[in-house]
């Protein structure tokens, strides 16, 4: 009968830590879950790819709305690229960012990096963020804008 007892306490002590575990999950994600991500982007028109861009994405995985206020990009020594007047297409700020959306924001990489050589820093040093109406600001995993070798690449009248 011991034995019985035991395992009983067992199993009533592992269901209510998995759900104690699952309530607190449920808990995190029941507001807003934004995660941010820099890449690049080449724009095309009818005739010709433009000019490089880097773009800054925030992404919300959770439940609840939240608003993207601004947005930019991070100097090692904690100065900020303040974007004012993103590349056209960009969306407009404030954005909502609903649950599942997105919203992308976009500078010219040469601004990017005339910046770096300005402030003697590297691309693979910036790190993107939003900053939200919240009060938070959220970082991307990643440093860098992931610049391929030899920017800034000749464009293509001058080959």
């Amino acid at each position: 009968m011991e034995i019985a007892g035991l395992i009983l306490g067992i199993i009533g002590t592992v269901t209510g830590v998995g759900a104690l575990a699952w309530e607190v999950i449920t808990w995190k994600r029941s507001g807003p879950v934004v995660r941010v991500k820099v890449t690049q982007a080449l724009p095309t028109y009818s005739d010709h790819v433009g000019d490089p861009l880097t773009s800054v994405t925030a992404t919300n995985s959770g439940r609840a709305p939240v608003t993207v206020t601004s947005w930019g990009l991070q100097l090692p020594d904690g100065q900020t690229m303040f974007v004012q007047q993103p590349f056209p297409g960009s969306d407009k700020l404030p954005y909502r960012l609903e649950q599942g959306a997105s919203g992308t924001w976009r500078i010219e990489t040469t601004q990017v990096a005339e910046t770096c050589r300005a402030q003697g820093t590297g691309y693979a040093d910036l790190r993107g963020y939003v900053n939200l109406a919240t009060g938070e600001t959220v970082y991307a995993r990643r440093k860098g804008i992931q610049l391929a070798p030899g920017f800034p690449w000749p464009k293509a009248a001058e080959q």
